[in-house]
């Protein structure tokens, strides 16, 4: 079996933005960078060590996930063929890192990969602990805001151990059409946002 051997490269502007979507690639690779994939696709293996942030789209104000490089400008490519050349054809590649005049490429150790591995893991983790939080935020503001809807739909005297949920099915017969038409929805949401699958999901991060 051969040992790893990682040099870094230096790529082209603009190459460790996110590659297009492609639905074919597993789960894994969804949100590679254009230098990853044209490595991969020629059959190198590569690290760019990255974190990840939350950003609103500044038309639709959606939240959007976005991948970004530790280092810019740079990543590292296992070659324990030493096929300098073979990499230096890959698309996005402008050329490997020298150690000084004079020398050849500047090979990294694997422990100072496995460095760069834990703190990508380390600063993973924590950005999926904080999107949980950000979720399980506005999901608890969410449904606190659907029950003060239904709290100011539904005729009062509401029994302490009746659930609003349940105050809303038994009294939604009485309502008008289009009350009760509002007031399905909002049972529905809330059904969505409290339910057992929906925490679990949300907690899976943590």
């Amino acid at each position: 079996m051969s040992r790893s051997r990682w040099y870094a490269i230096r790529t082209v502007p603009g190459y460790q933005r996110m590659a297009a979507t492609d639905e074919r690639l597993p789960k894994s690779r969804r949100m590679e960078s254009i230098i990853e994939r044209n490595c991969r696709k020629d059959g190198f293996d590569i690290f760019m060590p990255s974190f990840y942030k939350e950003l609103k789209h500044h038309r639709t104000n959606e939240i959007i996930q976005k991948r970004f490089p530790f280092l810019v400008g740079y990543a590292f490519v296992n070659l324990p063929r030493l096929n300098f050349e073979d990499l230096r054809r890959v698309d996005g590649v402008i050329c490997l890192l020298r150690g000084s005049i004079g020398y050849g490429p500047l090979e990294f150790p694997d422990g100072m990969i496995e460095d760069l591995y834990f703190a990508e893991h380390e600063r993973r983790q924590a950005f999926l602990y904080e999107q949980h939080c950000r979720r399980e935020n506005w999901r608890q503001e969410r449904v606190q805001h659907l029950r003060g809807q239904l709290r100011k739909i539904l005729p009062k005297g509401r029994k302490a151990r009746v659930s609003m949920v349940d105050q809303a099915e038994m009294a939604i017969d009485s309502l008008s059409p289009q009350i009760k038409e509002r007031v399905q929805k909002i049972i529905s949401e809330l059904n969505g946002l409290t339910s057992d699958v929906e925490v679990e999901n949300l907690r899976q991060a943590v």
